[in-house]
């Protein structure tokens, strides 16, 4: 086989993620997905951040084979959300509760988790069939400021950080998966 110069090949049209996809509270499975988030404007973000020690042992002159290991993993989902519903605020504001349709904040407690938010895409080869590359968050709250901003002649979007969390009953299991979909 001869060396190319760029990575196209015949199947390159068939594996590509394209659109911003559908987000889902509650996710199970495709056949029962779960609560559809609603509308975003501005795309949807699912990020793993892994941060890998290096151990360098006496003698090492550089990195070793072997020699990392896994301190930190932060998954979060960054979504930029455009329908605005009292059940979405509430899921904005972590710890919050609606009486009378006044939301109030409050602590946080295990109740206020969300089992699983999938982020639900499509790859062009897929793109016909009920198989859609699935990213799923586990035990998740969201993190971060919540702000709404009302501009003229725009519409407001909320920027809503779903952060996965570890199960307290298994802290070796890291709380995200991605489900390719199989051929």
């Amino acid at each position: 086989m001869a060396v190319v110069k760029h990575g196209v090949s015949a199947n390159t049209p068939d594996r590509i993620l394209i659109d911003a996809g559908a987000v889902y509270t509650g996710w199970t499975s495709v056949a029962a997905p779960g609560t559809l988030l609603g509308a975003t404007k501005g795309g949807n973000v699912f990020e793993v951040n892994r941060t890998i020690r290096r151990i360098d042992p006496d003698g090492a002159k550089g990195p070793v084979k072997g020699f990392r290991r896994v301190e930190e993993v932060v998954a979060t989902l960054t979504v930029n959300l455009i329908e605005i519903t009292e059940a979405n605020l509430l899921i904005a504001l972590a710890g919050s509760a609606a009486a009378d349709h006044v939301i109030t904040g409050a602590e946080i407690d295990d109740s206020d988790y969300i089992s699983k938010v999938a982020l639900v895409g499509t790859i062009t080869g897929f793109s016909g069939t009920a198989k859609p590359i699935i990213c799923v968050l586990s035990n998740v709250l969201v993190d971060g400021p919540f702000s709404l901003a009302l501009n003229p002649k725009d519409e407001a979007v909320i920027k809503l950080v779903f952060t996965a969390h570890y199960a307290d009953s298994d802290l070796d299991t890291e709380p995200w998966s991605i489900e390719y979909p199989a051929a």
